[in-house]
């Protein structure tokens, strides 16, 4: 099966629901990731306590280059919330350059080799793991956030 298929399907399916709102009750995969830039502990996302949140993110991603500002502004006014952010796919300087030109200080790790994409099954970016007080993933969402969506599916976890 060629690696066109299962995007095609997947893109299909986030049009068929409106952005790929799901993933309720899962756990979050057993991947490590080293952060992107520095000599900091790595994040083992399986033992990611919530509430949190975990954007997948890439440089080329225009959805995400417009998303993360909210991302920081939602991540400065919700400190009882971690905010975890993972580029994908790329090199990690010029991810670290690109976040500094939009202060994103919220901590960043690296996956250079898509792990986290490939475990979650989605090709897509961005991808948003919104993580409840069980440490159990609330929400997966495919596509860019608002600072009030982002808001909204907070209130949805934590309440």
């Amino acid at each position: 099966m060629s690696r066109a298929a299962p995007l095609v399907a997947l893109l299909l399916g986030v049009a068929a629901c409106g952005g790929g709102d799901d993933g309720a009750d899962q756990a979050l995969p057993d991947v490590t990731l080293p952060p992107l830039q520095g000599d900091g502990p790595p994040l083992e996302l399986a033992g990611l306590s919530g509430p949190a949140v975990v954007n997948l993110w890439a440089t080329w991603c225009a959805p995400c280059r417009r998303e993360l500002p909210a991302f920081q502004d939602v991540s400065e006014q919700r400190t009882d919330v971690s905010f975890v952010g993972v580029d994908i796919g790329e090199d990690p300087g010029a991810a670290q350059a690109f976040l500094d030109e939009l202060a994103v200080t919220f901590p960043q790790y690296a996956d250079e080799e898509a792990e986290l994409t490939d475990a979650l099954g989605t090709a897509a970016l961005p991808v948003t793991l919104i993580v409840g007080d069980d440490g159990r993933i609330s929400t997966t969402h495919i596509g860019p956030l608002s600072v009030d969506d982002l808001h909204a599916a907070l209130e949805d976890a934590t309440s």
